[in-house]
C-alpha cells in the first residue's frame, strides 16, 4: 500500500503553461513538487553530479566559472537522441529519490508532481513514475501556442523551438494515458476555472478512497 498522499503527475509539452496551473493549484492550498527545480537544485555549483555530465558532454556546457550552463547542454541533447537518452537515465533516478522524499513531508489532500517529461518519446512511462502516481493530468496545448510561448519565454530561435517540441513525446501520446486533461488554449480565467473543477474532483475522489 503506497504511504504517500495521492499523487498526481502533471505533464505537457514545453510552455503548455505548466507552471501557470501550479499556481492556481498552489492557491488552492495544493503541495506542488516541481521536478524542473529538483534537477536545478541537483545540478547546482559543486553538485557530485556535476561530474559525470562533464564527462559525457566535456567543459562546453559550463560556464567558464564551472556553472553548468543549460541552454549549451540543451542545444546538444534536444539535436542527438541519443545524448538526450543518456541525460534521461541519469537525471531521472536522482530526481525520482527526490520526489519520493518530499512526497514523504506533504502534508495537503492531494499533491500535484509537475514532471514535464513524464511520458517519453515513445509514449511510455518510466517504471519509476508508474509506481509513484495515482493519476496523470495532462495539460492540452497547440503546438501554435507552445511555439509562440517557447519564442518569447527562452529567446530562441524557430529552429531551435521546433527541436525541443519535437524531442518530447507528442500530444496525442500525452493524452493516451491521460486521467485528467486541462486545455490551456484559452485565457487565463477559463483555465482558473477548469483547475478549480479537477481540484474538487480529486477533493471527492479522496472520499471514496
Amino acid at each position: 500500500m503506497k504511504d504517500s498522499p495521492l499523487t498526481i503527475g502533471l505533464t505537457g509539452g514545453i510552455a503548455s503553461g505548466k507552471s501557470q496551473v501550479c499556481k492556481i493549484f498552489t492557491d488552492f492550498g495544493i503541495t506542488i513538487i516541481d521536478s524542473d527545480q529538483i534537477a536545478k537544485d541537483l545540478f547546482k555549483n559543486n553538485s557530485e553530479h556535476l561530474q559525470k555530465v562533464k564527462e559525457k558532454f566535456g567543459r562546453s556546457v559550463f560556464f567558464p566559472e564551472g556553472s553548468l550552463d543549460r541552454k549549451a547542454l540543451g542545444n546538444i541533447v534536444f539535436s542527438d537522441p541519443e545524448k538526450l537518452n543518456w541525460l534521461n537515465n541519469f537525471t531521472h533516478p536522482l530526481i525520482f529519490d527526490e520526489i519520493k522524499q518530499q512526497l514523504s513531508s506533504a502534508s495537503s489532500e492531494y499533491v500535484i508532481v509537475d514532471i514535464p517529461l513524464l511520458i517519453d518519446s515513445t509514449g511510455e512511462i518510466s517504471s519509476h513514475f508508474k509506481t509513484l502516481l495515482d493519476r496523470i493530468l495532462v495539460i492540452n496545448t497547440s503546438e501554435k501556442n507552445q511555439l509562440k510561448r517557447l519564442l518569447v519565454r527562452d529567446d530562441i530561435s524557430e529552429e531551435q523551438a521546433l527541436k525541443i517540441i519535437n524531442s518530447q513525446s507528442s500530444l496525442k501520446q500525452k493524452l493516451l494515458l491521460a486521467n485528467d486533461i486541462i486545455d490551456n488554449n484559452g485565457s487565463i480565467e477559463n483555465l482558473r476555472d477548469q483547475v478549480e473543477s479537477i481540484h474538487k474532483k480529486y477533493l471527492l475522489l479522496l472520499q471514496s478512497l
